[in-house]
Order: structure tokens, then C-alpha cells, then sequence
């Protein structure tokens, strides 16, 4: 009968010693006696802070075109909000998802407070960055779907045409000191542009919070 892998490793090394070469334990000790997981072992918040970053590209293809319906009034109102929002959640998926990998503490080290800001500083490093890539693709798509919900009633606001011709903007003494609202379409533009004009502004608040413009009705000066 031919000896078995287990017997003719065992034989293997008492008679050099020492290990000199391939040795093929088949039950090896895991590091530290933990079991070792492997692959990426994703958990559910991960895969889904992965399919945001990765849903915010087609959403700003599709809702781009759709921003001129409902501008709003104040300049990238969702960009940071969004920002911080994606920023957080992505932060705590990552930081869920590194508690789950091999942990490199000792069976000496009693102590989990240095490891767990190690990771948690980690995992805010991590999501710093594709949070605000994310935050700015997601934009369109947020100002459409806060123009396109909004269920107050309009309220009307005066201001003023200034600016040369090709930079037209509205200024009124409502808003804050040195805003200028930057003309973004032809349809709010007056039919007489070289002329002084007094705007009356239609306003609705959407459903996240923004001020955006329904219309705006002119009254020129001759």
C-alpha cells in the first residue's frame, strides 16, 4: 500500500527538521486562529453606495436637457447638500464593509479603539471623492425633480434689467445684497432687451427646497 499525503509529510519533516521546502499541510492553522474570508465579501449598504455613484452618470445624460424648464433661482442649490449626503452614507458603507475584512490586531491587543478610527478615517478619505463627483452628476436630476414636484402656491417678486446685451441679469432689492439672477433662456428674456424693463418674477418653491422661475412678465420703459 502506497503511504498516504498526511503520512509522507510528516515523514518529510522529521527527517530534515526544518522546513526546506514545499510543505503541504492540509489542515493549516488560520493566522491568529481566525478563519480568512476571501473575495471582495461586499456587504448590502456597499452595493448599494456602488450602484448610486454608478446611476449618476445616465441620470445626468438624461435629466441635463430637462434643467432650463425649472431654473432655480440661487446657483447649484443641491450641489453641496447632495455632497454630504452621498459623502456620509458612503462613508458608513465603507466603513461596514472594512469591519468585515481580516482584522490585522494580534490576540494580544485588547484594545479596538485604535482600529476602529483607523478605519473610520479611512473610510471617510475613501468617500470624499466619488461623493462629490456623484453630488455634481446628480444635479440636473435634482433640480427636475424639484421643479417638477411643487405643490405650493406661486408668489410674484419685482426686479430690475441690468447688464449689457448677451449678459442680461435681474436684481431686485428681495434678494441678497450683490445677487444678480443671470438670464439662463430666451423665454425670459424681454422682447426689447436694449431697453430698461421692470421684471415681475413667478416663483414656486419646489419639493427639496429650492426657489425656482416659472416666468417672468416685463414692463419696458421707453
Amino acid at each position: 500500500m502506497s503511504a498516504s499525503p498526511s503520512s509522507s509529510c510528516i515523514f518529510y519533516e522529521r527527517k530534515y527538521d526544518e522546513l526546506v521546502g514545499p510543505f503541504c499541510h492540509f489542515d493549516m492553522t488560520k493566522p491568529f486562529g481566525k478563519p480568512i474570508k476571501r473575495g471582495l465579501g461586499l456587504t448590502r449598504t456597499m452595493r448599494l453606495t456602488i450602484a448610486l455613484w454608478g446611476a449618476s452618470i445616465p441620470a445626468f445624460l438624461l435629466c441635463k436637457l430637462g434643467t432650463d424648464r425649472y431654473p432655480t433661482l440661487s446657483s447649484s442649490p443641491f450641489f453641496w447638500p447632495g455632497a454630504f449626503v452621498l459623502w456620509l452614507f458612503s462613508a458608513v458603507a465603507i466603513a461596514l464593509w472594512l469591519r468585515r475584512r481580516p482584522s490585522p490586531r494580534g490576540p494580544w491587543e485588547s484594545s479596538r479603539t485604535k482600529l476602529f478610527i483607523g478605519r473610520l478615517l479611512l473610510a471617510l478619505l475613501l468617500a470624499a471623492v466619488p461623493a462629490l463627483g456623484a453630488a455634481f452628476l446628480y444635479e440636473p436630476a435634482l433640480g427636475l425633480a424639484n421643479g417638477m414636484l411643487s405643490p405650493g402656491a406661486a408668489t410674484v417678486e419685482h426686479a430690475m434689467l441690468t447688464g449689457p446685451v448677451g449678459d442680461l441679469a435681474l436684481h431686485s432689492f428681495y434678494w441678497e445684497p450683490g445677487f444678480r439672477w443671470k438670464i439662463p433662456h430666451t423665454r425670459f428674456l424681454p422682447s426689447h432687451p436694449t431697453r430698461q424693463a421692470l421684471a415681475a418674477v413667478t416663483l414656486r418653491r419646489g419639493m427639496l427646497g429650492a426657489r425656482w422661475v416659472e416666468r417672468v412678465d416685463y414692463t419696458e420703459f421707453r
